[in-house]
């Protein structure tokens, strides 16, 4: 289980390499396993929202791609999905690191949905999201 984790990791690792939303995010994955993924991310100054808090797209784009990861775990790393909705709910003001813990909640032929909740360093919950992806055909992708 330990080599799986570690070898999902690095699939993951590879997928996302130098792209622009792991380097504004700095993501790191604390866990993976099948349908779930928690990663955290450290507060930044360019994630202010200009009162000391973060910025709540930034929180949107953790659940995001938490959730994105989640889901890659049943398709070996793969993510030949995109997000089709995302609902977030901003529970209180997050001013510190984050973990975002994700779930995959259904896995249909064609949607996935995923629950993310985020917490702060204290483990108080600030956000609450549900994240729909609709899963693309090699074919439709590069259409």
């Amino acid at each position: 289980m330990q080599d799986n984790f570690h070898q999902l990791v690095r699939s993951l690792e590879s997928r996302f390499g130098d792209h622009p939303v792991r380097r504004f995010l700095d993501f790191r994955i604390l866990e993976l396993a099948l349908d779930r993924c928690v990663m955290s991310i450290d507060f930044k100054p360019q994630f202010d929202n200009a009162t000391g808090a973060v910025h709540g797209g930034i929180l949107a784009m953790l659940a995001d791609t938490a959730a994105a990861c989640a889901l890659s775990t049943s398709f070996d790393g793969e993510m030949n999905f995109v997000t089709s909705n995302l609902n977030i709910h901003f529970l209180r003001r997050a001013t510190g690191a984050l973990v975002a813990t994700a779930s995959v909640i259904k896995k249909g032929s064609r949607v996935c949905v995923a629950n993310v909740e985020i917490h702060d360093e204290e483990r108080i919950q600030v956000a609450t999201a549900t994240c729909d992806f609709v899963l693309v055909t090699r074919e439709a992708s590069s259409e």
